[in-house]
């Protein structure tokens, strides 16, 4: 399928981990996005986010999956590529998380980041434009979006892996399992 049999779950430094902005109330939101420097906050995000979270499950759903959780806890496949989009340099810490404690009900994923998408004739830029119609994959579509996308040839952009089930990783909150972000000087 592919050499990334892995997620990379990204947090910031004072985050905990598998803590999702969807899971507050809107004006805890708005709080906390205000005071994050990473984060473009001008009071439409939360909304936004909350919005696309229910297309994404939604159409998780129309596939014939069967997510546990509301609102999404979101990782990547493999590691973050190197570039303008390297999330090495954005935040502080990651948890590499096996997918093969996932069944296919507890994921799926998107390409690239759900919010976005790159035109098809764009693979090799940076280029992005905001998605208002993400298209979800199961587990078992990987190989294909890997292979249409060429994602390890291009490495601009990275699979977004979407956690619908937190059972089988909840011990992952633990310290132990906590690797500092390595920061790469571009």
């Amino acid at each position: 399928m592919t050499s990334d049999n892995y997620l990379s779950y990204y947090f910031r430094k004072n985050q905990q981990p598998f803590d999702v902005i969807t899971n507050y109330k809107q004006d805890e939101a708005e709080k906390i996005l205000k005071n994050d420097e990473f984060w473009r906050s001008d009071g439409t995000y939360f909304l936004h986010r909350k919005k696309h979270e229910k297309i994404i499950r939604h159409k998780f759903i129309l596939k014939g999956f069967s997510p546990k959780r509301e609102w999404p806890i979101y990782a990547i496949l493999g590691e973050s590529p190197v570039g303008p989009h390297d999330l090495e340099n954005e935040y502080f810490y990651k948890i590499k998380i096996p997918l093969e404690v996932f069944s296919e009900n507890d994921i799926s994923f998107t390409y690239p980041d759900s919010l976005y998408e790159v035109p098809g004739d764009d693979l090799g830029k940076l280029y992005l434009e905001r998605s208002t119609n993400p298209v979800v994959y199961s587990i078992h579509d990987l190989k294909n979006v890997i292979e249409e996308y060429k994602v390890y040839e291009y490495n601009n952009h990275y699979i977004e892996a979407q956690i619908w089930n937190e059972d089988n990783i909840k011990h992952l909150r633990d310290k132990k399992y906590w690797v500092k972000c390595i920061k790469r000087n571009l």
